[in-house]
């Protein structure tokens, strides 16, 4: 059986798109199990703030159990896959994110706890938006919902 060079291109549009759709799914997969514990730590903390702007100090328990989370999430994924990810490359990742956090309130100082509450909000919208447009298309969707409900919970 010989194949047409149509035929032959349309076979191999049709395994790219597969290995894409893949790539997806597997990355939604990957994702999901720090995508719902943060989602759960960020219902937490923010329900307790907005009852109570005292029970702010909650966050840092909740930020701290989160990166132990994200670890333990980390360890246990990487066993299972072949390619392995790199501890180094996902603690220097955390650390780029928190010293630019830091500096960014730092430099544009908040003036109420509304601001200093919304800009993690902003931010990680943010950052799901570009994982949407690069890799994950939903999560697009989710960063902009995420956007609109901090500007208009704020």
């Amino acid at each position: 059986m010989n194949l047409t060079p149509s035929e032959a291109a349309d076979a191999l549009r049709d395994i790219d798109q597969s290995a894409t759709h893949s790539r997806q799914l597997k990355g939604y997969r990957h994702a999901a199990p720090y995508f719902f514990m943060w989602g759960l730590i960020w219902i937490i903390g923010y329900t307790a703030t907005g009852i109570s702007p005292s029970n702010g100090w909650l966050w840092l328990p909740l930020a701290l159990g989160g990166m132990i989370g994200s670890f333990v999430i980390g360890r246990i994924q990487s066993r299972q896959q072949a390619n392995r990810i790199s501890p180094v490359r996902t603690g220097l990742t955390w650390v780029v994110a928190i010293a630019f956090y830091v500096a960014t309130l730092a430099v544009l100082q908040p003036h109420d706890a509304n601001q200093f509450s919304a800009f993690p909000a902003l931010l990680m919208s943010a950052v799901y938006a570009v994982i949407g447009i690069w890799y994950l298309p939903r999560w697009l969707i989710l960063g902009a919902c995420i956007f609109a409900a901090t500007l208009a919970g704020y």
